[in-house]
């Protein structure tokens, strides 16, 4: 058993009335873009890490893709994304204090990039009715985008609502009548809920669209990534508490 100080000493926070309203158009519409998330110095920091990230990936013999996998592990400049004030505490809000991430990713889309087809990030079914620990939303998912989104850059599709249908997304990336485009800026986080229907859009521009997507679920869900790499293992052992369980310090319930 982790040591107790790991543990929050309620299990839901108690928020403002701006809070609770957020929280109520997130819960409605699977998403919420949150102003000012990071400084524009951090933007630049981000970017710079990513940048060579990314590089070292292009020359690695196991490079998959535009995507970086386990990105706390990747370069220190990231870690300051694993409880960021401005989205910990919307998250906390929507899922309450016993968090732990599910996983930190980087994706660089690259001009030429093709349409995504529309997917949720889980395969589980959805149950309007719910259940007392089967949390709804089952995953937060938040996009720090580092370059400004336009139609032709490769944005990021929503469905509004569609985190509450009872059936899984259509292939391939038809139009439905009320999607969405999130066009947002550096500077700016998106969250949405993982069974939010969802797509990236075709890169038709000349330029590469970076973000970094920081992912979180309840504490005692298991998580995507092992969390063992150098880097988080010293966080995990010498950080915060809130730090520690994030990372997984709660091994066994």
């Amino acid at each position: 058993m982790a040591e107790p100080s790991i543990f929050p000493q309620h299990m839901n926070p108690d928020p403002t009335p701006e809070l609770d309203r957020e929280v109520a158009f997130f819960l409605k519409w699977g998403y919420l873009v949150v102003e000012d998330a990071v400084t524009m110095g951090q933007v630049e920091t981000i970017r710079a890490a990513l940048d060579e990230a990314f590089e070292r990936q292009e020359t690695s013999e196991h490079k998959d893709g535009q995507f970086i996998h386990q990105l706390l592990e990747e370069d220190e400049r990231f870690s300051f994304l694993l409880d960021n004030p401005p989205v910990i505490t919307r998250t906390k809000a929507i899922l309450g204090n016993c968090l732990q991430l599910h996983s930190a990713t980087a994706r660089v889309t690259l001009p030429g990039a093709v349409d995504q087809g529309w997917h949720r990030d889980g395969p589980w079914p959805m149950d309007p009715a719910s259940t007392p620990y089967g949390s709804l939303p089952g995953q937060i998912n938040c996009g720090y985008f580092l370059d400004e989104l336009t139609a032709d850059n490769g944005p990021i599709a929503i469905v509004p609502g569609s985190q509450r249908a009872l059936f899984r997304p259509p292939d391939g990336f038809p139009r439905f009548p009320d999607e969405q485009l999130l066009l947002a800026k550096p500077g700016q986080a998106v969250m949405f809920d993982g069974w939010l229907y969802h797509r990236g859009v075709a890169n038709n521009s000349d330029q590469r669209r970076r973000v970094c997507l920081m992912c979180y679920q309840n504490a005692w869900m298991k998580s995507r990534e092992p969390f063992d790499g150098p880097r988080v293992t010293a966080l995990r052992e010498n950080g915060t508490p809130e730090q520690k369980l994030l990372l997984g310090a709660v091994e066994k319930w």
